[in-house]
């Protein structure tokens, strides 16, 4: 069985609202082990509007602020609410980061 959730779901397990609120759901979940998660970049996103005119790409900082979100999200579903509940926790560094493509 797969389980997925979906942005209402996600909204329960996260601190972030829009429009910092990244991922629209995520899918393929391997409880604590992993996820894929959807981003729906769209023309008017707040982060494309100037990055850059007439060629736009989303920022990545934010690519990995959404797999910081992916992350987080992943891990509330797997534990118990009350472990997490009233806290707020901080992705602190990310090493040796690469982009392949742009995402458009």
């Amino acid at each position: 069985m797969t389980i997925s959730l979906n942005k209402e779901q996600i909204l329960k397990l996260l601190p972030h609202r829009e429009p910092m609120l990244l991922i629209d759901e995520l899918l393929n979940i391997k409880k604590l082990f992993s996820a894929t998660a959807i981003v729906n970049v769209k023309k008017d996103s707040f982060y494309v509007q100037g990055h850059f005119p007439g060629q736009p790409v989303m920022p990545g900082v934010l690519i990995v602020e959404a797999f910081g979100q992916a992350a987080a999200a992943l891990t509330a579903h797997g534990i118990d609410k009350s472990t997490y509940e009233n806290k707020l926790v901080f992705l602190m560094s990310v090493e040796k980061a690469r982009f392949r493509n742009p995402v458009i």
